[in-house]
């Protein structure tokens, strides 16, 4: 059905204290409510109940609903509004209108406050909107993301903006004339993606396309390098995202231009893991290039708060890829995420990792650092110090990662207490200085530096070079690890 004939189907019929008022979009969404008064029942309070007509249900693709109030509590034909994903906060609503919508009139019931105490909406103002999309207005909101990758398969996530099914499809790029590979994901708004590589491919092309009904719409093509094809592997590591978007873009964008088979972050993506609204402001956009061709491996932070979008949205090694421990040898390198440090439970888990890992090098990613002279360094790393690192110099690990305190800094502990320690936390949050007490709460400090960072790994043959770098680009420490052997891993500075 052409567009205008749509809406003019629709009609948007809305009653509101007994006046109606038709209204429809070519262009855009149409606004169900625009012409919507509503009632105020004092003391910052509001209760409205709107009126609509749809004529064809199966028409509308999708709904958002915007409540324009704090504290919302709204109702669809007697349905509560709800967000995709149960434990968000939400300040839009995306539904389905297949759950949602009937033939003919339709009741919304809106409930909330505005703004202080005392305060009502202004007259003939609405305080809601009920957005209508067509099918081609369907489009990919989030992403893509790429997640955890191997040498004959990688990981893709998206969400779309309406219920809608995604097809990954890739084509070898190199050497060219490989098979071509796809899958396809069930309808909904987030999508999860495992796609098989033809055999011996190195690097690869893939599309997203998104289905609504019978329209299709196709995000890329972004071209991807399979890490561990090559002699070499490439990896970078930052954390702590939360709060500065533009620091974090200028972030990413450096480390695109490094080139990197891979990227770990160690937590702390948003300053509120339940906002919904701040995943894509604060992290997923300024990122979206880095995210649509660099493989990206994370843990959860203390900010997080154990977010569903997490879950959804990142692709972790091994099962249904939403795990909060997680371990995936590539090339010769052994890469391990944890969930814990304060008090988590990766200590059972991690050990039978270790003990069968014969990769030359083993890089741990978490949140909680064990060692740090920033502000939380009082914390004593927790379970990270006392539980974590002695795993980890009992099998001679390479190194731990972490984040947390705002800074960039390398503990060296004696290796019969540990292993290096590095922080590398702060890629968009505030920036933390040395405690007053860092000479005691971190005696193994090698390198303090309270700026932005990210670092880049190199690993070739049996040496890992590690360069740490500032936002501007300039050098603020570098160590070389050597292959673990029988008698230990080495490193010298």
């Amino acid at each position: 059905m052409h567009r205008r004939a749509f809406w003019v189907s629709v009609m948007a019929a809305v009653v509101v204290t007994g006046q109606a008022s038709p209204t429809y979009a070519e262009s855009g969404p149409a606004d169900l409510l625009a012409e919507a008064k509503w009632t105020s029942t004092g003391g910052g309070k509001v209760a409205a109940e709107a009126k609509f007509t749809v004529a064809d249900p199966d028409a509308v693709a999708g709904l958002l609903v915007i409540p324009g109030l704090a504290k919302p509590s709204l109702t669809l034909n007697g349905k509560p509004v709800s967000g995709p994903l149960n434990g968000m906060s939400y300040s839009r609503f995306q539904l389905d209108p297949q759950q949602y919508l009937v033939k003919g009139e339709n009741v919304l019931i809106v409930r909330g406050e505005v703004g202080g105490k005392g305060q009502r909406p202004a007259a003939g103002t609405p305080q809601a909107r009920v957005l209508g999309y067509t099918p081609e207005m369907a489009a990919i909101q989030t992403g893509p993301v790429l997640g955890t990758a191997g040498s004959d398969f990688f990981t893709v996530t998206c969400r779309t903006n309406v219920p809608a099914a995604v097809t990954v499809t890739a084509k070898p790029a190199e050497p060219a004339g490989g098979r071509e590979t796809s899958a396809t994901s069930d309808r909904g708004f987030y999508h999860r993606l495992h796609v098989k590589l033809s055999p011996g491919t190195r690097k690869f092309a893939y599309t997203v396309t998104v289905q609504a009904g019978a329209f299709k719409k196709t995000d890329g093509p972004y071209t991807v390098g399979v890490p561990g094809a090559g002699s070499t592997l490439r990896f970078a590591a930052a954390g702590d995202n939360r709060s500065n978007p533009k620091t974090w873009h200028a972030i990413t964008a450096a480390i695109e231009k490094a080139k990197p088979d891979l990227a770990f972050f160690s937590g702390d993506f948003v300053f509120h893991g339940a906002i919904d609204d701040l995943w894509d402001t604060d992290y997923f956009g300024p990122a979206r290039s880095l995210l649509a061709t660099i493989p990206t491996y994370g843990v959860l932070g203390n900010h997080d708060q154990n977010s569903p979008v997490y879950f959804e949205m990142f692709y972790s090694p091994g099962g249904d890829g939403r795990n909060m421990n997680w371990s995936q040898q590539i090339g010769d390198v052994l890469f391990i995420g944890i969930h814990g440090g304060r008090r988590g439970n990766a200590a059972q888990w991690i050990e039978p990792v270790l003990a069968q890992s014969k990769a030359k090098f083993i890089f741990l990613f978490t949140h909680y650092p064990a060692w740090s002279s920033g502000p939380h360094g009082k914390e004593g790393g927790g379970d990270s110090r006392k539980v974590i690192m002695p795993i980890l110099a009992k099998y001679r690990a390479t190194a731990m990662f972490a984040g947390h305190d705002h800074d960039y800094e390398r503990s060296e502990p004696p290796p019969d207490q540990g292993v290096t320690c590095i922080v590398a936390g702060c890629a968009g949050a505030p920036t933390y200085q040395k405690d007053s007490q860092s000479a005691k709460l971190n005696p193994y400090s090698k390198v303090f530096v309270g700026t932005p960072n990210y670092c880049i790994l190199e690993v070739k043959g049996d040496t890992c070079q590690m360069q740490a770098y500032d936002l501007k680009g300039n050098l603020i420490d570098q160590a070389t690890f050597k292959a673990r052997t029988a008698s230990g891993a080495k490193k010298t500075d």
